[in-house]
């Protein structure tokens, strides 16, 4: 007997689709297979087997395209990377066998995205004259000098302009909703930051400095001179309780309230006895300052805050008087004047229209001070900066690094500042400070707009205070490349960018006396 065929409806026919997914599995076998005979010829080249490649590839670009559409846990899962895996070691500690360059990586879905959102003309309003004027710069510094290495150069300037990069793709996507959103990034990142104090209790067996405070590099390690870096963190987040405490002065619990304190006293205590980081510790009062001219933040909030950074200052000029004793500080600045980075400065300033064709683009991408050019031991970096790292490194052959001035941060000729000049110019230096100018003028614009808002305003101002402190560390160290310290700064700047206006201040913030 013959039973007839079951009809389903046109929606729900399956008879086309079979052919369609046999074709799409058929595709991806035949891709992955040709791609793995491809990646048995070049493996070599990168240190991996074949197998292993070419599924981290294949992995790698699926997720990527997983997470093009899911801008909060692509930020998440970065930020994830970037605070908890610092080189590739799981909590600083166990290693990961990842490729050295996945913090590249993590610019790809961000670049797809702005570039999707240009095709079907969707952008912001604010912001777009940077990024093209410093890529035009960059195309005439390439060109004037001799035409480099295309690839190393279009490399060193996205490099330049990831911070703008994720600051526009975090305004593009994935604005913060509310403020409590805010806040609870706000403070994981405090927490953060003071569980480096944990990590320096490890490396120094002890709850106070035992060893030399180059060893206090919490997840960074021991020994990878990351104490520094644990300083600068420090002074993010104080700044970061600072603008917790004026924000929240009124709605704060007495547990909340005595949370900030002990979270600024065990950073406190960590930046100033353990890092010894005290060109931070000079430059940190510099950054409060605004704080105190915002007519939103009660008088006792001022108060104490007055109170907290005049113990921490008295605090850390205690210990500067102990750790330097009775140096002469006049003989320091002459040895300053005498160090790399003078020389280095006095390059960029008086010598430069020596040193290169045209002073206002530089010497080229890659040609000059910038990480690729010290590897590739370009003429410049040979004269400047490479004779001072081998001779810190001849110093940490016999432990007496940090000695001297040219072995300190004070003299250490790399920097952010003498990377963008020396190879972008006078002119694209100007332009690249000018966006870091120009953020910091809207951050401050808009905390003092949030007047309906004292936690927004706040936190606007502590943003705007990290902004001055990084700005005057770039002079002086290369941060950049650091993503756990200056992510999450331009993370909250471009998710807080455009929220919208609150004219009453919310009850239903999260507090400590609620959890």
């Amino acid at each position: 007997m013959n039973v007839p065929a079951p009809q389903f409806p046109a929606s729900q026919r399956t008879s086309y689709q079979f052919p369609v997914y046999k074709w799409i599995g058929w595709l991806a076998f035949s891709g992955f297979a040709i791609g793995l005979l491809v990646v048995y010829f070049i493996a070599g080249l990168f240190g991996w087997p074949p197998p292993i490649l070419w599924a981290s590839i294949v992995i790698l670009f699926t997720m990527g395209a997983l997470l093009l559409d899911r801008p909060k846990l692509l930020l998440f899962i970065m930020m994830v990377y970037f605070l908890a895996v610092p080189s590739n070691r799981l909590l600083g500690i166990v290693p990961i066998p990842l490729l050295g360059s996945m913090n590249k990586f993590f610019m790809l879905p961000f670049l797809v995205v702005i570039v999707m959102n240009w095709i079907q003309r969707r952008q912001i309003q604010q912001g777009v004259l940077f990024p093209i004027a410093f890529l035009l710069v960059a195309i005439l510094s390439w060109y004037v000098n001799g035409k480099p290495s295309v690839v190393v150069t279009v490399q060193l300037t996205l490099i330049a302009l990831r911070l703008y990069i994720l600051w526009y793709y975090c305004r593009l996507t994935c604005t913060f909703e509310n403020d409590q959103e805010m806040l609870r990034w706000v403070w994981a990142y405090i927490i953060y930051i003071a569980i480096q104090y944990l990590y320096n209790i490890v490396w120094h067996r002890g709850l106070w400095l035992r060893y030399h405070p180059d060893r206090s590099g919490g997840i960074f390690g021991p020994f990878a001179s990351g104490a520094h870096l644990v300083g600068y963190m420090s002074v993010i987040a104080l700044l970061l309780i600072v603008g917790l405490w004026m924000g929240r002065m009124k709605r704060a619990g007495g547990r909340e309230k005595w949370s900030l304190i002990l979270l600024a006293g065990i950073i406190a205590y960590n930046l100033i006895f353990m890092t010894d980081t005290k060109h931070a510790l000079l430059l940190m009062p510099v950054a409060v300052i605004p704080f105190f001219f915002h007519a939103s933040f009660t008088r006792w909030a001022k108060t104490g805050a007055i109170i907290g950074i005049v113990v921490f200052v008295l605090a850390a000029s205690i210990y500067v008087q102990s750790a330097m004793g009775r140096r002469d500080f006049q003989r320091v600045w002459h040895s300053f004047l005498r160090s790399p980075k003078a020389e280095m400065m006095y390059a960029l300033t008086v010598d430069f229209p020596y040193l290169v064709r045209y002073p206002m683009l530089g010497a080229g991408p890659g040609r000059f001070a910038s990480t690729a050019a010290i590897e590739a031991r370009a003429p410049l970096a040979r004269r400047y900066i490479i004779p001072s790292l081998d001779e810190n490194r001849r110093r940490g052959y016999f432990l007496v690094t940090g000695t001297v001035i040219s072995s300190s941060v004070v003299g250490n000729p790399v920097t952010d500042f003498s990377a963008i000049t020396s190879e972008y110019g006078w002119l694209g230096a100007f332009i690249f400070f000018s966006f870091w100018g120009w953020v910091l003028y809207w951050i401050m614009r808009k905390a003092f707009q949030a007047s309906g808002s004292a936690l927004r305003a706040g936190i606007f101002m502590a943003l705007g205070g990290c902004l001055i402190f990084m700005g005057m560390i770039m002079v002086l160290a290369d941060i950049l490349s650091v993503a756990a310290l200056v992510y999450p700064i331009w993370m909250l700047i471009g998710r807080s960018w455009d929220m919208t206006p609150e004219t009453v201040e919310s009850a239903e913030l999260p507090s400590l006396n609620e959890a």
